[in-house]
């Protein structure tokens, strides 16, 4: 008898201290998922939450553990959410395949969204089975954030290098259109001139009486002079204009294809 008491008490001693050594583990496990900076959970195989840290209470916008247990993610996310959440569950239920940094929409609000990059692995038991799985996930919602506006200053960056683009095309062709101008000045010029040699002629054919006539021709004559020397200048203006455009649109091509 007193045998039998002294194996029973060994073996109670015995379950005590295993059951110590598992509290043990339970708190070392409970304290390093509590304190990792992502979003860890377990779910059974029906999906129901079995295991939530506080990250994901945080995601869930409940405060304990209790208030998840047993749920689903339809309990707390918009059905459109939630379905994609179930999809990829069955995906890891039903096929044991794992989902790996899968980026998952969590929530919006007030134009601002949640995303989180997140891994689910299928739990599988002794013989094989999948008893449930088990989910990681990371905010990256800042990430996401940046690269929307990444993206937003990149097109609007191509905006205004298309109307930077639209203006330097618009300047190219100034050019060509004051040239056109200055072809007919010195058009003008030309048959002004020609008009002042006439009227010259006839005004010395006619002796006298054409001296107040052979004046005004040499003032058509010199108009036309200048008119002429104005003309080359505004040539010359325009060569300068047409070579600086050149290097403009030299410079923005070599800045837009580097």
């Amino acid at each position: 008898m007193d045998f039998e008491v002294s194996e029973l008490q060994g073996a109670e001693a015995r379950i005590e201290e295993l059951e110590e050594k598992l509290a043990a583990q339970t708190r070392l496990l409970r304290t390093i998922i509590d304190n990792l900076p992502m979003a860890i959970y377990a779910k059974d195989a029906q999906g129901r939450k079995i295991l939530a840290n506080r990250v994901d209470l945080d995601n869930n916008g409940v405060q304990d553990e209790a208030e998840v247990l047993g749920k689903t993610d339809f309990d707390f996310f918009p059905k459109h959410i939630a379905e994609q959440f179930a999809r990829d569950d069955a995906t890891v239920l039903k096929q044991g395949q794992a989902i790996v940094d899968r980026e998952e929409l969590l929530a919006e609000s007030n134009g601002e969204e949640s995303w989180l990059r997140t891994s689910k692995l299928p739990l599988v038991g002794d013989r094989g089975e999948i008893l449930g799985l088990v989910g990681f996930g990371q905010d990256i919602s800042l990430e996401k954030r940046l690269e929307r506006e990444n993206l937003e200053a990149a097109a609007k960056i191509k905006e205004q290098q298309q109307m930077v683009e639209g203006m330097i095309a618009d300047l190219a062709a100034i050019p060509e259109k004051i040239a056109d101008l200055v072809n007919g000045i010195t058009y003008v010029a030309r048959q002004t001139k020609m008009v002042s040699i006439n009227a010259t002629i006839e005004a010395a054919r006619v002796g006298d009486l054409g001296r107040g006539f052979q004046v005004v021709a040499e003032e058509v004559a010199q108009l036309s002079d200048r008119s002429s020397q104005a003309a080359h200048q505004v040539r010359e203006a325009i060569d300068e204009v047409e070579s600086l455009v050149e290097r403009i649109l030299d410079v923005w091509k070599e800045g837009s294809y580097s």
